[in-house]
């Protein structure tokens, strides 16, 4: 990379909760010293400069396109890495002005390099659904961002494909979300193979607690699941739907902990249980957290396509499976997030997307 600055556009940073502003701070706290003069061009100002990694400066546009066009325009000429979900940015999911803005800076600025990671896509609606035509007006974003893009990257190969259809780009870059919560240390003793996790937001959870309902019903009563953790916030209506799925199974709910706590908790426990599929895997931050803490991951799941996800464990494999086996799977997730997911693996694999400047 050359001389011009290097700005990163997201959300709100930590300490505030926000999944895409914690994973642009952890991409930064891992990464090359790349420029003294690198920027967080944030939607809400969270923190100061003092506390960012690296002491980089951080700048608030607050949502105001006139605000976002008037720092694009300070900066110049420059490397801009956006970190991308709609909702990010808008309420509804429709930043219409921000492909506006950023295809006019780089008209202005015609040596300037954009990339743009697409952490969420619009989702798919029926057209009989009111939020049809919201999707739709989400997905024309995602297509005229493309377009001043030089590199698209995403994190599943559903978004992969999902972007090819809306941008008609075959470009796309695949990188694997890494894990947001701290590798615990190995306590040294037998995990409680009969205590089971699962962990996340809470709609996430409500849509695990369904797909392992009757599986989880017939481990209880068989003495293969005596106690399931639930860690993440407790409150809210898919919190209570959840709740009301697991009341004959023994519970014990931790709310929201904090990351080493997470870590050490699945380090301990027999078996998380995850909603993560063949095709979305790669962009859970859950199941990237089980797999660095080498806790074995449960799937509903088919586990047909080889890759990682073919070392998760299966519903009917659960109460028998081996020790040695169970071993050999988490190594083998473990041994994979270090060498293709880790933060400093994707940090310097995005470096290298970056086009040619020769």
């Amino acid at each position: 990379m050359t001389d011009r600055p290097l700005v990163i556009i997201t959300t709100e940073l930590p300490p505030a909760m926000c999944g895409i502003g914690t994973y642009s701070w952890l991409l930064r706290t891992h990464s090359p010293n790349e420029s003294s003069r690198i920027e967080f061009l944030v939607n809400k100002n969270a923190t100061g400069a003092e506390s960012t990694p690296r002491g980089d400066r951080v700048t608030a546009f607050d949502g105001s396109a006139q605000k976002f066009t008037t720092a694009l325009a300070r900066l110049g000429t420059a490397n801009v890495l956006l970190h991308y979900a709609g909702r990010a940015y808008h309420r509804f999911g429709y930043p219409a002005w921000m492909p506006r803005v950023l295809a006019k800076w780089k008209r202005k600025f015609p040596e300037s390099r954009l990339m743009i990671v697409m952490h969420e896509l619009p989702a798919q609606f029926p057209i009989t659904s009111r939020h049809f035509w919201l999707g739709k007006m989400s997905d024309r974003v995602v297509a005229r961002l493309a377009p001043a893009a030089d590199v698209l990257v995403t994190n599943s190969t559903h978004h992969v494909k999902r972007l090819r259809a809306i941008t008609g780009r075959e470009d796309v870059r695949l990188l694997p979300n890494p894990s947001n919560i701290e590798t615990a240390a190995d306590p040294g003793i037998p995990r409680a193979r009969t205590e089971f996790v699962i962990f996340g937001l809470p709609f996430g959870r409500w849509q695990t607690l369904e797909l392992f309902q009757k599986h989880m019903r017939r481990w209880s009563a068989t003495g293969v699941l005596t106690k399931l953790h639930l860690i993440g916030p407790p409150d809210g209506v898919f919190a209570k739907k959840g709740d009301e799925l697991i009341e004959d199974i023994f519970v014990e709910r931790h709310g929201e902990i904090p990351s080493d706590k997470v870590g050490a908790l699945l380090r301990r426990v027999g078996f998380a249980l995850t909603n993560a599929s063949e095709e979305t895997w790669s962009k859970s931050t859950t199941f990237m957290a089980c797999v660095t803490n080498e806790c074995p991951v449960v799937t509903t799941a088919s586990r047909s396509g080889g890759g990682p996800f073919s070392h998760t464990i299966g519903t009917d494999e659960v109460p028998t499976i081996s020790e040695t086996e169970l071993a050999r799977r988490t190594r083998a997730l473990a041994d994979w997030y270090r060498a293709e997911a880790d933060w400093s693996v994707v940090a310097s694999r995005l470096k290298a997307f970056w086009p040619n400047e020769n």
